[in-house]
């Protein structure tokens, strides 16, 4: 009887060593590099991909006007201070950032007026601008701010200032 078990339990813990490996090799993938199953890809694939987004970059620009001015990869594009004396106007274009840090201003703009995104409202034509909120100009219409005492603004993007 003992002859029998030092038979059959050392078979029995081969079989299910062999079972185990053999279950492993049965669930890899043998995929073709670069598949959807298998992400390795070359570098080629890459050079490829890049040249695609830097395609679409460009047509983008050009539909823009050019006027697309990303800095480098990680790089933030600070706001600028600016004084402005009273009785100027700030005529902004598109995506143009202002903060009103000292004075007061009022809004120039056509119905839509600039968007006050601190308060997440529209602020209409002559109406006043609090310090310290970020607007955003929508659209290069002639929207912008009429500085009505001394100011200092923090601005990013295209402007031009009249007097």
């Amino acid at each position: 009887m003992k002859s029998i078990k030092s038979i059959i339990y050392p078979a029995i813990i081969a079989t299910l060593a062999v079972l185990l490996i053999l279950s492993h090799f049965r669930t890899a993938t043998y995929a073709q590099p670069g598949t959807p199953s298998d992400p390795l890809v070359t570098q080629r694939y890459v050079d490829e991909r890049i040249s695609a987004l830097q395609t679409q970059i460009t047509a983008l620009q050009n539909q823009q006007g050019g006027n697309l001015t990303p800095g480098a990869p990680g790089q933030v594009v600070p706001f600028t201070p600016l004084f402005v004396p009273r009785g100027s106007t700030i005529v902004a274009e598109a995506g143009t950032e202002i903060i009103l840090r000292s004075g007061s201003a009022s809004v120039v703009a056509g119905p839509n007026g600039l968007v006050d995104i601190t308060a997440g409202r529209d602020i209409a034509n002559n109406q006043p601008v609090s310090r310290n909120h970020l607007l955003l100009v929508p659209a290069t219409d002639g929207r912008g701010l009429h500085i009505t005492a001394d100011a200092w603004l923090m601005i990013k993007g295209g402007f031009s200032i009249a007097n």
